[in-house]
């Protein structure tokens, strides 16, 4: 900018020469223009080569992944299951089940523990809204209640203003805590407590401090016992209050359960709520103990078994950790509780081949196989199938030829596609001169051919030839060995019609009988077939030297074109690219010089034409006179 102002100050009129200084310097700086708008075509040449090369280099990537997953066996070890009874079993097969017809026998369902209370209302539920008003006799304030299941013990607080949701909602709130679930129904005026798992470790025990809450419930086979309760002296505002914030490395908080000792590592940032599920995940169901937050916020123990020791809680930092859970002075408070224990849920039962097992869900797996147990029919034997999933092993091969031949087609098209030199990269000042659409047209026309006759494509392209037609070696005698054994090759013969010819260029055609036949009678040589990894490319499988040779195109083109996130001095192109970029920095700097010259001496001679036009006037007037 600074030397286009320079030019600007300097530049002059014409008013006493008459001539359009602008219009003759813009036509000969065009002129002078010309050399480094050629430049500037090659750059863009370059940039579109570039990006049709990134272009081709994402269909080679994805070519290169089908071809690594065809090396792997799985691929080709899909069987089909059948059940004789799908309302009794189903069943779906891994690559690891054999062929073959199995008896299966479902005996019995895994079941879940589970736990219905009796109506809760008696007729009441249009008149009250509160579990307090749903109590024989008035009841205020709040009790505790403990969850155990199959992954542990819970308490929550039930408060007499709470609704039947509210109480639900707190129950499942500790679900991933206890592994139970509670729902209530309405209309049938019952709520139903289940196990999140099945099988004989599944279970529900409930456990409550009052007894108007056991008669709310309505909760059948309940038993009472004196067990006793725990309360701290320190109020915590909330599950996420940091314990003790002042603690210097790891300490260790103990309680002692039914005898055994317990240890819990605390350190400044845990918070009082982690410590409490620690607790409950570490006494788990055995003892019936569990930790909580009272309503007061004061950590509390339900221990309805008396499995805590009054005397047990200590920690290994002189009473630093007790005296911060408010239990330095703690002692036991005698309490009724009022239980109610369901029995476990069950473990399924079945019988494979004459062979008696337990599962802990309806999902089985067996021999390699998964089967879901839909019902208990004990008497009724189910067979069942596995055979070579040979539509499935074709469904795959096939995609993959489909891959190969869209990109040997989009190599075809770069390296065949002619280029039209009456179509250069459009300069600037020609665009000014055209409307979008012949920009487009042009440009269209313009881009075509970057890759015509490319030698690395070109070569690529044979390798990958090479790598599908070559027969592989070291196989037993009579093994499949080329693609042609099984129906895939760049001619197909079906009746009278016939598939593929030159103009294909290297296209793959299936002979689809030919393929399931060879799936169905010799599946292992197929797949030795694609998959060998030998320690020579002759005697690797095709899958594995299509991998093998997209790998090095792949590289290839990237060290010459790069990728949309590569740095441009890290690949070939990118840069000649900066080479071009010098080229042009270094040609617009000669313009401008050029520029300021041509501006000086036109300057320089309208000076003296106006000098000359000044003298002229005063002898002209001199001799006027």
């Amino acid at each position: 900018m600074k030397g286009e102002n320079n030019i600007m100050a300097n530049r002059i009129s014409g008013l006493s020469s008459g001539i359009d200084y602008d219009t003759i310097i813009k036509q000969m700086m065009d002129a002078r223009r010309i050399p480094m708008e050629k430049v500037q075509q090659q750059k863009q040449l370059l940039q579109w080569k570039r990006d049709d090369y990134r272009t081709l280099n994402n269909k080679i990537l994805d070519f290169k992944n089908a071809a690594f997953d065809m090396t792997l066996q799985t691929g080709y070890l899909s069987k089909k299951v059948t059940s004789s009874n799908e309302s009794i079993v189903t069943v779906t097969g891994t690559a690891n089940a054999n062929e073959g017809q199995y008896k299966f026998t479902v005996d019995k369902l895994a079941s879940a523990g589970s736990l219905s209370t009796g109506k809760l209302s008696e007729g009441k539920l249009a008149q009250v809204s509160t579990l307090g008003e749903l109590t024989d006799a008035a009841w205020t304030g709040e009790t505790g209640f403990t969850i155990g299941g199959e992954k542990g013990t819970s308490t929550i607080s039930i408060k007499a203003t709470d609704t039947l949701e509210q109480f639900a909602a707190a129950v499942n709130s500790k679900s991933s805590v206890t592994g139970v679930k509670v729902t209530y129904d309405k209309k049938l005026d019952t709520m139903f407590f289940v196990s999140t798992a099945t099988g004989d470790a599944s279970n529900i025990s409930l456990s409550m401090q009052d007894q108007k809450i056991n008669d709310f419930l309505n909760l059948s086979g309940s038993t009472t016992s004196q067990g006793q309760v725990f309360e701290g002296d320190k109020a915590f505002t909330s599950s996420l209050s940091v314990i003790n914030s002042e603690l210097t490395g790891t300490k260790q908080f103990k309680m002692t359960v039914n005898g055994d000792e317990k240890t819990f590592d605390i350190t400044n940032k845990t918070t009082i709520g982690q410590l409490i599920n620690n607790i409950n995940k570490e006494i788990g169901t055995a003892s019936g103990a569990t930790a909580y937050l009272s309503s007061e916020g004061k950590l509390a123990f339900n221990d309805p078994n008396k499995a805590l020791d009054a005397s047990g809680f200590s920690d290994d930092s002189s009473n630093a950790l007790l005296t911060s859970l408010g239990l330095t002075s703690s002692t036991s408070v005698p309490k009724d509780f009022y239980s109610v224990k369901t029995t476990n849920g069950n473990d399924a039962e079945v019988t494979f081949n004459g062979v008696s097992g337990k599962y802990s869900s309806n999902t089985v797996a067996i021999g390699g196989m998964n089967f879901t147990l839909k019902k208990a029919s004990p008497f009724e034997e189910v067979t069942v199938g596995v055979t070579q999933d040979v539509d499935a092993v074709y469904d795959t091969i096939k995609k993959f030829v489909d891959k190969y031949n869209e990109l040997i087609e989009a190599v075809n098209t770069g390296i065949g596609q002619k280029r039209d030199r009456d179509y250069p990269p459009l300069t600037d000042a020609q665009k000014e001169d055209m409307t979008e659409k012949e920009i487009e047209k042009w440009e269209t026309a313009a881009k075509a051919g970057t890759l015509a006759n490319d030698p690395l494509l070109s070569n690529g392209l044979q390798s990958l030839r090479r790598a599908l037609s070559d027969s592989l070696s070291g196989l037993p005698l009579g093994q499949l060995k080329s693609l042609s054994d099984i129906g895939i090759s760049n001619t197909n013969i079906s009746g009278s019609t016939i598939s593929g010819s030159y103009d294909d260029k290297g296209k793959l055609y299936i002979d689809e009988t030919k393929l399931k036949a060879a799936l169905a009678e010799k599946p292992d040589e197929v797949m030795a077939l694609f998959t060998t990894d030998a320690a020579t490319s002759s005697g690797d499988g095709i899958a594995t030297r299509l991998y093998d040779q997209a790998s090095i195109l792949f590289k290839q083109i990237t060290e010459k074109a790069g990728t949309s996130t590569a740095l441009e001095n890290n690949y070939a192109m990118g840069k000649e690219s900066l080479r071009y970029d010098e080229q042009i920095a270094a040609m617009t700097l000669r313009l401008e010089n050029l520029e300021k010259r041509y501006y000086s001496q036109f300057t320089a001679m309208e000076t003296y034409l106006d000098k000359m036009n000044s003298q002229s006037a005063w002898l002209s007037q001199q001799f006027s006179t």
